[in-house]
């Protein structure tokens, strides 16, 4: 009843998929009257909440299907800006009348008092951010800082953006990304510019 990530790993629920389908669910379901759509969106993110997040509403990297296991770490940065671009997305297409409206906004709420308890001084989110020794990465700071601009979190929201600024290079560009995951609990440690952060910035920007 939800959607997979690959289909090499049927029994995987990835936070990734929160971000990448429940928004075009909720659109489709909204402009062409298809409640399955929107239900499928709902269903994906109650799910996900259900299994793979802490009380405190941090998010882990998946969860497996049968066992309802989670699987990776929890509070990995880019992990969990997906699920939070997943659900702020879906929230804003739900037109104020849909009844699941409120759990959304209730459940977004949630999720920005969680995360601003773990901004560093700098204005930077770590890319482990329950690990205040991991390094700093800025598209989990891009994303984050859109998120806690979106949730009327602004002091938090600018405080990232002099963050990202002071690792801007004189062309423009955002340094110190994460790289890509290879699965799950392999993560980059590769940091270097990437096209997500450079949007996410301007997105917060403009």
């Amino acid at each position: 009843g939800t959607v997979m990530y690959r289909a090499s790993t049927p029994n995987y629920r990835y936070v990734d998929t929160i971000g990448f389908t429940a928004p075009f669910l909720a659109k489709y379901g909204r402009d062409f009257q298809n409640e399955e759509a929107i239900n499928l969106a709902i269903t994906q993110i109650r799910a996900f909440e259900k299994y793979g997040m802490l009380e405190n509403k941090i998010p882990v990297h998946a969860y497996e299907i049968h066992t309802k296991n989670p699987v990776g770490i929890f509070g990995w940065g880019r992990g969990s800006a997906w699920f939070l671009i997943g659900a702020l997305e879906t929230c804003k297409i739900l037109p104020d009348s849909h009844p699941e409206k409120e759990y959304l906004q209730d459940l977004l709420q949630k999720l920005a008092e969680t995360l601003v308890k773990f901004q560093k001084n700098d204005g930077s989110f770590s890319w482990n951010f329950l690990d205040t020794e991991a390094r700093r990465d800025s598209s989990a700071t891009a994303v984050f800082a859109w998120f806690l601009k979106e949730m009327n979190r602004a002091d938090f929201a600018q405080k990232s953006l002099q963050y990202l600024q002071s690792v801007t290079q004189r062309n423009g560009a955002v340094d110190f990304s994460q790289g890509d995951t290879k699965t799950i609990g392999v993560y980059s440690q590769k940091f270097e510019i990437l096209p997500f952060t450079q949007g996410f910035v301007l997105k917060t920007l403009y």
